[in-house]
């Protein structure tokens, strides 16, 4: 029996999963976060009081500072730096420890100021880019351990060139090119870590074109330390407002183009471990996810302020690590890690002690297939790792498959595994 049809004869039994599901982004473990998984307007009052408030929040960065670093211990490497654009305020909202939060810049177009800033990124040197959307500029900080200190401004602007037009996304590769969305001209362009401009995306006679864009930018280097596709760099954004998603290369050449789902707009980007390529959609108020091809794995969330809901997302940020997600939304921001969910699983018989387990996931995870009759557990394989594509595994066993309480059991390959799996009940089904 081939793909197709085990994935096909999967729908008779998915009946058996309608109550027990997985996520795509799950909830950290109390301990890791103390319960505190939404930043809220009462929680910003809390550290700052009058000081500040949300207003139109928008790009997020998040690192994990050399300066934070202990190599004697491991209990702390999951401790990030998360820099959040509070836009209608000109600010850079941002924690100095794990207990604390620091506030940077104020309106106006000089130093240590912003004019609705949109995009930020940072690198784990403490180099923090800002694009600086009212005033046409890209801002460089630093940031030595627990405080911004500026650095530089550049706009991009030649003898030749008119510079930046309302820049608004912003990403860095693993050189520090900083790759800056400048919708106002219709491209990308890249900047060395100075400001002195690198590259325009698309080139000048490239047939392929910006429409109404680019927006959602988010950078996927190969080189990183954490990045499973070793030889890909690549630049993933979205034009025709948000409805179009593109994958480019570091040259500016274009890899891929596809048409969002009929309805959907992005609005930011970001890239995890395995370069699957996550947008927010305010409007929508969810987060759709593709992986490195841009074939869609999953649609998450929806509109209201309960669990696994969004109030207009706009920035997203992941750390590569250990897949620690955090999304700014319309009045605050929210914390996950990357989950796995069961989109479809087939378990047919094969042959006389030989059976196919066919299924898809929405993202790397490790899969197990076992029997459990009161304390009788009998295994068929433990933690196979499958990648989020239709997948087959074929079991053979001398004494076949036991079909009572046959469950399969999904977990992420991410930290968030030792914390999150879902048990799906399943059932053997014989091919006509």
């Amino acid at each position: 029996m081939d793909l197709t049809k085990s994935v096909i004869a999967a729908i008779t039994v998915m009946a058996l999963f309608t109550t027990i599901k997985g996520e795509s982004l799950v909830f950290p473990p109390y301990l890791h976060s103390y319960g505190i998984r939404k930043a809220t307007p009462a929680h910003l009052m809390m550290f700052f009081g009058p000081r500040t408030f949300f207003n139109d929040p928008e790009g997020l960065a998040a690192t994990r500072l050399k300066t934070w670093d202990d190599p004697q211990k491991t209990g702390d490497d999951d401790e990030v730096v998360v820099y959040g654009v509070n836009s209608g305020r000109g600010e850079i909202i941002f924690n100095t420890s794990m207990y604390s939060l620091g506030l940077y810049g104020g309106k106006g177009s000089g130093k240590d100021h912003f004019s609705a800033p949109k995009g930020i990124a940072a690198n784990a040197d403490g180099y923090v880019f800002v694009a600086d959307s009212g005033n046409n500029r890209v801002v460089k900080l630093f940031n030595p351990k627990s405080a911004l200190q500026w650095k530089t401004e550049f706009t991009g602007k030649t003898a030749l060139d008119r510079g930046l037009i309302g820049p608004a996304r912003i990403g860095i590769d693993e050189q520090v090119h900083v790759y800056v969305t400048d919708p106002g001209n219709a491209r990308i362009v890249v900047f060395d870590s100075i400001g002195n401009t690198m590259q325009y995306i698309p080139a000048s006679g490239v047939a392929a074109k910006f429409i109404q864009g680019p927006t959602a930018l988010a950078i996927a280097d190969g080189s990183s330390r954490y990045s499973y596709y070793s030889n890909e760099k690549a630049i993933f954004c979205a034009d025709k407002n948000g409805s179009r998603i593109w994958k480019i290369g570091f040259d500016g050449r274009m890899i891929l183009q596809k048409e969002m789902p009929p309805g959907y707009a992005a609005n930011y980007g970001a890239i995890d471990y395995f370069h699957n390529f996550w947008v927010t959609d305010m409007y929508k108020h969810c987060i759709l996810k593709f992986d490195h091809n841009l074939t869609l794995l999953d649609i998450f969330g929806s509109f209201g302020d309960g669990n696994n809901q969004f109030n207009e997302p706009r920035g997203i940020t992941i750390y590569k690590r250990f897949g620690q997600v955090f999304i700014a939304e319309k009045k605050g921001a929210q914390y996950f890690w990357v989950g796995t969910n069961l989109k479809n699983a087939a378990l047919t018989k094969s042959g006389d002690k030989s059976y196919t387990l066919s299924l898809i996931t929405t993202e790397f995870s490790l899969v197990s297939l076992f029997s459990a009759v009161a304390k009788d557990t009998v295994f068929y394989f433990k933690r196979y790792w499958v990648p989020p594509e239709p997948k087959s595994i074929t079991i053979e066993n001398k004494n076949g498959v036991r079909g009572q309480g046959l469950t399969l059991k999904i977990e992420p390959t991410y930290s968030s595994f030792t914390y999150s799996s879902w048990l799906y009940p399943i059932r053997i089904t014989t091919p006509k």
